[in-house]
């Protein structure tokens, strides 16, 4: 029987440039999420900590870094940590691993050779990584299937299914059956992954990463308990989330200054703000007021989060349509275009009131339409977009 803790992905030193100013108020949260990590391998009694690449998110980090990772590895002394580089931290002259910091630590084991590691009933098949890139299955070389004890690949790579282009380490999908293994702890994937073989038993899985690193890694902010009774047996998988930065994305329609006042009062009821990275997409036409307000936002709210983003990429200002009618040429093409959208507009009674044009003006432009079916298709929305466009460009080039 063994039962082990399974993590990877911890990318401690990670940029987080998305983050502006707040990138390292992330950064230390992902090194206390870590710690809290390692104090729950120790909860679980388990015999020993695999980590299967990426600790580091370079071998450029900063040497403070190294001295808070190894403090927090030593905690767990008498527990064992296998220790395996990745393509983001790989051996070579300036590796992270070669640092003296870890030669006082007598529970950690950095794998340094591809070769068969004992611990106990327990092997370990290793496959350390020493460079960035690589199109080599790094599991190529195990073979596990006349070896008694319960058989543990580690790696760092892509497992080649269906939806993965990605060619760097690739990983043979059938890697534990062609190999004899109980067990495939892999790295790469920040989202928990667990992948079945032929029969259907999970033996491969990715953990994901700890704390998410950014928007669209589902299922992150975890790692797994795993238990193997003996060789041969399907091991029991347990995930435990640990993650504390929720990265949400949110898009909200603004009209009105009480649309944006309804929007702040959800952001202040958002639990733990300090905990939320978000993306705030808003989008609509309004007016000076309201769009001075929702800039200001993000200023507001510097404190608060530990991140918000304000994207107004889609909130228009309202039109003048008088001031847009002065700045038209008479005669030119811009004035002909901007009276046939008038006229279109008519055809829409949610927008009908933008338009000025008379009912007489109406039929006359229709009248000389090559192809009235023109007019099939057009929505509210295509309408005001292409009016707003106008008057963006209009606006621009006066």
């Amino acid at each position: 029987m063994v039962k082990f803790l399974h993590t990877a992905d911890w990318h401690l030193g990670i940029k987080y440039k998305q983050l502006g100013d707040n990138a390292q108020k992330a950064r230390n949260i992902r090194l206390k999420t870590v710690e809290f990590l390692i104090h729950k391998a120790q909860e679980e009694n388990v015999d020993f900590i695999l980590i299967s690449g990426d600790l580091f998110d370079s071998n450029q980090v900063d040497h403070s870094i190294l001295n808070a990772v190894s403090r927090i590895f030593s905690k767990t002394a008498p527990t064992p940590i296998y220790l395996l580089p990745g393509n983001h931290d790989p051996l070579g002259k300036d590796s992270l691993f070669n640092d003296p910091v870890w030669e006082k630590l007598d529970n950690l084991t950095i794998f340094t050779q591809p070769e068969p590691y004992n611990h106990g009933n327990v092997t370990i098949y290793p496959c350390p990584l020493s460079q960035k890139n690589s199109q080599d299955d790094p599991t190529e070389w195990i073979n596990a299937k006349d070896n008694p004890n319960i058989s543990i690949g580690l790696a760092h790579g892509n497992l080649q299914v269906g939806f993965i282009d990605e060619t760097n380490f690739p990983i043979d999908p059938e890697r534990t059956t062609l190999s004899g293994l109980d067990y495939l702890a892999l790295g790469e994937w920040h989202s928990f992954s667990p992948q079945p073989d032929t029969d259907g038993i999970i033996r491969t899985v990715y953990p994901g990463t700890p704390e998410t690193t950014k928007f669209g890694e589902d299922n992150s902010g975890q790692a797994v308990i795993v238990e193997i009774e003996t060789a041969n047996l399907p091991p029991q998988i347990t995930p435990i989330t640990v993650g504390t930065l929720s990265w949400r994305k949110q898009e909200k329609e603004i009209n009105t200054l009480s649309d944006a006042q309804y929007l702040v009062s959800e952001l202040n009821d958002i639990p733990e703000p300090e905990n939320n990275v978000i993306l705030l997409k808003v989008k609509g036409v309004t007016d000076q007021e309201t769009m001075n307000y929702v800039s200001q936002l993000a200023d507001d709210y510097r404190n608060k989060f530990a991140h918000l983003r304000v994207v107004m990429d889609e909130l228009y200002l309202k039109p003048n349509l008088l001031e847009l009618k002065a700045l038209i040429p008479e005669g030119a093409v811009v004035n002909q275009t901007f009276e046939a959208l008038m006229a279109l507009m008519k055809t829409q009674p949610e927008i009908q009131d933008y338009s000025d044009i008379t009912p007489e003006r109406t039929r006359e432009i229709f009248a000389q339409l090559p192809d009235k079916d023109v007019l099939e298709g057009l929505s509210p929305e295509i309408l005001n977009r292409a009016f707003l466009l106008m008057y963006q460009m209009i606006k621009e080039a006066s």
